[in-house]
């Protein structure tokens, strides 16, 4: 089954691809609004042929933006929602612990969608 695993936000949106057991950061998308961000999620579903979609919830900021996301997508793709707290700040730590610049941690928000995706795969086996 091939994942997408999506860190929303209202800027925004990374996202991150798994065909097996392992979560890799793909891209992060940058949008005016919701409904922007609705289509190209569903460009990339459409393209990378996603099954399965895991979008992170977080507890607070976004969130009503997040369920507005998750309530579009749904009504065509099959889609999980996942608690993301702090997946951000965890993501951001990682990236600089592994030496990378300033400059390539722009991309965190993939990086963040990347951890969404694969604490899910990580519960679900």
């Amino acid at each position: 089954m091939k994942y997408l695993g999506v860190d929303f936000g209202n800027k925004k949106i990374g996202l991150a691809i798994s065909e097996g057991e392992l979560a890799s950061p793909l891209l992060t998308l940058h949008v005016n609004n919701l409904n922007e961000g609705v289509l190209k999620v569903e460009e990339v579903i459409k393209k990378e042929g996603i099954e399965k979609i895991v979008v992170g919830l977080p507890d607070s900021g976004v969130r009503n933006s997040v369920l507005k996301f998750v309530k579009k997508l749904s009504k065509k793709y099959s889609v999980y929602v996942a608690d993301e707290t702090l997946s951000s700040k965890i993501a951001l730590d990682t990236m600089v612990n592994l030496g990378i610049g300033k400059k390539r941690r722009k991309v965190e928000d993939s990086y963040s969608a990347a951890l969404i995706l694969q604490n899910y795969l990580d519960e679900k086996n």
